[in-house]
């Protein structure tokens, strides 16, 4: 019985030490050379990276449509093609979060645009709607994942005073590519159809290639992969292993899991939205450029929506959770109430508004609120399992719809979906948790 007991001692004390260690590690120390210089450039390379991520994930309408038309195929074929794509963006995440850990953000970023390059110039070339869901759907999804989650990061460890308005800035550049970007890819689809579309879209979207090349990693990136190397020295002659028991501590995190939860619901509601709305408005009575130009609409919205936040979540007053939590709720409501204005243009476009306003806030303050939890040195596994969450809920959001529009042939089913998904996410808030 004595060695079992000096065994319980030992793993008694290693679980103490643990979580010492990550209490100590949600206190981050301070570096001169942050929140200036080279920090400006990452962050501007950031900026235009999300520019392209806005595109692909909230554009992905423009894209559907141009599937439907070559390919001729069916509906839900189509729309799982781009499912499969906007959910990989998060599915992948944690792959992001282990190259970014393993590596730098620096070179996950980089792989990205290589990956988007790859799979949207094999796009051009496909022979069938089947080959589109390889070299669209999981391709060039994984390319989005790797650069969404290090993208994110890669500002947040360069910045600490003014992290929450750096990434207010970095990621309204999604705003902007969805306001840029959703006109030109219609109108480079009109102009050129599917070959010269998607070939076009390759040589863009390979100049995330650039913007990584100038994210170098930063004193704290730094310091944090020292702590993690130590951590791990330290942690070699436990069973479980360090990668073990951080993850094990991020998902005990009761908070960590309701951000899991809620990002599942917000995606799971959020993306079919998107997907469908151009093809939606066109029902309703409304061109197809019309559609296209309240999709550019919702992306200025989202640019203003996500600086204010950013601005907002910098003051000392505001509680950046109840933040976090609080612009949600209020775009359900506006989700639930759009199938009864949704036949006029100045319905169309106050709802274009507010789901741009709105939505994008989320992954501003994503990063600033998971540091308050599970502190920077374990923020990428965190991020990883809540993009995953989301990644998820973007894949069976459009299906899940899809087969309800199926069987009630009722199109503002999916706004009730969304709602429905609100209503969850509501119960399963963070700041219910952490008042």
């Amino acid at each position: 019985m004595e060695p079992d007991e000096n065994n319980d001692v030992t793993d008694y004390t290693n679980n103490v030490l643990i979580y010492k260690k990550e209490a100590e590690d949600v206190h981050e120390p301070r570096f001169d050379n942050l929140d200036r210089g080279w920090s400006w450039i990452v962050l501007a390379a950031s900026f235009c990276t999300f520019m392209l991520m806005g595109a692909t994930q909230f554009a992905s309408g423009i894209v559907y449509m141009a599937l439907l038309d070559r390919f001729q195929a069916s509906t839900s074929l189509s729309s799982l093609v781009c499912a499969v794509h906007i959910s990989m963006i998060s599915i992948g995440a944690p792959l992001s979060s282990y190259i970014s850990d393993r590596y730098s953000c620096r070179t996950a970023i980089v792989s990205s645009g290589i990956l988007f390059f790859i799979g949207l110039l094999g796009t051009a070339f496909a022979p069938n709607i089947e080959f589109v869901l390889i070299s669209y759907g999981l391709v060039a999804g994984i390319g989005g994942a790797l650069g969404y989650t290090s993208n994110m990061v890669v500002v947040a460890l360069n910045f600490q005073r003014r992290r929450n308005l750096a990434l207010g800035i970095a990621v309204a550049g999604a705003g902007l590519g969805i306001c840029v970007l959703a006109t030109v890819m219609q109108n480079i689809y009109d102009f050129y159809k599917s070959t010269g579309f998607f070939m076009i879209m390759a040589g863009i979207y390979s100049h995330e290639i650039l913007f990584g090349l100038v994210c170098f990693p930063s004193d704290l990136e730094l310091y944090s992969k020292r702590k993690r190397e130590n951590t791990k020295s330290g942690s070699s002659k436990m069973s479980c292993g360090p990668t073990c028991h951080t993850y094990t501590g991020v998902f005990k995190n009761i908070s960590n899991i309701c951000l899991c939860i809620g990002m599942f619901t917000l995606c799971l509601g959020t993306y079919l939205i998107y997907l469908h709305l151009p093809n939606y408005i066109v029902l309703k009575g409304f061109s197809s450029m019309t559609a296209a130009n309240l999709v550019s609409i919702s992306g200025i919205a989202s640019v203003f929506g996500r600086l204010m936040t950013g601005f907002l979540a910098n003051l000392q007053v505001v509680n950046e959770i109840v933040l976090y939590s609080g612009m949600i709720y209020v775009l359900g409501v506006a989700v639930f109430i759009y199938p009864a204005i949704a036949y006029t243009y100045s319905g169309n476009m106050a709802f274009s508004i507010v789901l741009g306003f709105l939505f994008g806030n989320v992954y501003v303050l994503s990063s600033s609120v998971t540091v308050k939890f599970v502190g920077i040195t374990n923020v990428l596994k965190a991020l990883g399992l809540q993009f995953l969450s989301g990644g998820i809920g973007a894949l069976l959001g459009p299906l899940v719809a899809g087969k309800l529009y199926k069987s009630c042939r009722y199109m503002s089913i999916f706004h009730f979906f969304y709602f429905g998904c609100f209503l969850l996410r509501i119960y399963c808030s963070p700041s219910i948790y952490s008042l």
